[in-house]
């Protein structure tokens, strides 16, 4: 059956999509239905496929949604109030951490490796965060075989990520060099410039490859090896906000406003948080 709500909440999702820092995969997580979004990506190519595009349509619609309508907005506050916008987005994603630690049992479950494993998590995002200095504008783009070779790899490797809370796709296509290629790329072809159009498609072809077998492979490991997976979503809740802290305030009206946005941002992820009564 057709859920309305869920393209509220493909809406939701949507808008983690123009956030740079933030994956729709956390926002997923906070909603309570990562699992079935998981499974169903994971079941579009199998026999239960009309369960998963009644379960994903709703969604996808919600998602056009936001990144259509939602996209101007997101341009205005980051341009004009960037650094309170920046922290009300840590605010909603440190505020899911403590939701997985009670879906993770931490007290009794969690030992010596699972801390290991969230520190070098952190580490690890802590040096993408400092390679993000890719991302000046592709003057020109020659179409050749390799280059759409490496844009299949990037857009699976982007969105595979992305279904991982903590880390998004566009992040991961910035640090690689691939971001400014793509979106000069889709600049190109919304001026009715066609010759772009094998660039986009490599690319979707990968980032549709990357989510069928990226969904499978997450979904094995939470089922086989469920408390290291809750570490390692752990750690990549608290190591994003090295790709989103936009610095500190320098004004004293901005650190008010900053403050203000970081405890909205914690509130409203902590009580959507307690709502949610399902494990992953």
């Amino acid at each position: 059956m057709f859920k309305w709500i869920n393209i509220f909440r493909g809406f939701l999702m949507g808008i983690c999509e123009i956030i740079p820092g933030v994956s729709s995969g956390t926002m997923a997580l906070l909603l309570g239905i990562y699992d079935q979004f998981l499974g169903a990506i994971g079941h579009i190519v199998s026999k239960h496929y009309k369960k998963s595009i009644i379960f994903l349509l709703p969604l996808v619609i919600g998602m056009g949604i936001a990144i259509l309508t939602m996209s101007s907005v997101m341009d205005y506050l980051l341009t004009e109030h960037t650094i309170p916008t920046h922290w009300f987005f840590i605010g909603m994603v440190l505020g899911v951490v403590p939701m997985m630690f009670k879906i993770s049992n931490y007290k009794a479950e969690f030992k010596t490796i699972h801390y290991i494993l969230m520190g070098l998590i952190l580490l690890l995002l802590y040096w993408l965060s400092t390679m993000n200095e890719s991302g000046t504008a592709a003057e020109s783009i020659d179409v050749s075989l390799p280059l759409l070779a490496g844009l299949f790899l990037s857009g699976m490797l982007a969105s595979s990520v992305m279904l991982l809370p903590g880390i998004s796709g566009s992040l991961v296509l910035l640090i690689i060099g691939a971001y400014p290629i793509i979106m000069r790329a889709i600049n190109e072809f919304t001026s009715l410039n066609f010759g772009v159009l094998p660039i986009l498609i490599a690319t979707g072809l990968g980032i549709v490859s990357g989510l069928l077998l990226a969904s499978r492979g997450i979904q094995f490991l939470l089922r086989n090896y469920t408390y290291l997976m809750y570490a390692m979503i752990i750690g990549l809740l608290f190591g994003s906000v090295f790709s989103i802290y936009p610095g500190l305030p320098e004004t004293t009206g901005t650190f008010i406003a900053s403050i203000v946005s970081l405890l909205a941002g914690l509130s409203i992820s902590i009580y959507m948080g307690s709502k949610n009564k399902q494990s992953i």
